[in-house]
């Protein structure tokens, strides 16, 4: 591997340590010491932190270990690795979503209320749906399961692709 190969896989390696360390930390930060003190917002950024966790173990290490650009793997790891890379990115699309449109609640709901509660303050609407999030996130996902392959054209070179039915 030449230099600028080495220098993206360091770059790539350090950003998926901080990554790994960041929403670990991110993640047990937000945890309440007891269930009576869980708020939305604790809820929201566990969830958070838990999917950019699934991209942080399942795509971006094995990525980082893949040196030489050649898939090695087997094709039910690139199937595996194509699910959870759209599964990741979809739950954390959804997790955004939610939590900016708690935010935008909190605050134009106290300035209209006076502070008082709001609907995404409810903890089991919140829970239904980041659930309702995450059945649409494997559904959107599943299909990744089924089109993944393993192309190998010369059989010295293979790397992890879809293949779409025309």
């Amino acid at each position: 591997m030449d230099a600028e190969g080495w220098i993206k896989s360091v770059i790539r390696g350090l950003m998926c340590v901080s990554g790994i360390i960041g929403n670990h930390w991110l993640g047990f930060s937000a945890l309440p010491k007891s269930r009576a003190h869980l708020k939305t917002n604790d809820i929201l950024f566990v969830n958070l932190a838990s999917s950019n966790l699934i991209t942080n173990y399942m795509v971006d290490l094995p990525d980082m270990m893949d040196f030489t650009y050649n898939f090695m793997m087997g094709q039910m790891y690139c199937s595996v690795f194509n699910f959870c890379s759209d599964l990741s990115e979809t739950s954390s699309i959804f997790t955004t979503l939610f939590i900016t449109v708690f935010w935008h609640q909190k605050l134009v709901g106290s300035l209209k209320r006076g502070g008082a509660p709001v609907q995404m303050d409810n903890i089991r609407l919140v829970a239904a749906l980041l659930a309702g999030s995450w059945i649409v996130a494997i559904a959107f996902s599943l299909p990744h399961i089924f089109l993944a392959s393993k192309n190998n054209g010369n059989n010295t070179y293979f790397e992890c692709l879809e293949h779409y039915p025309s």
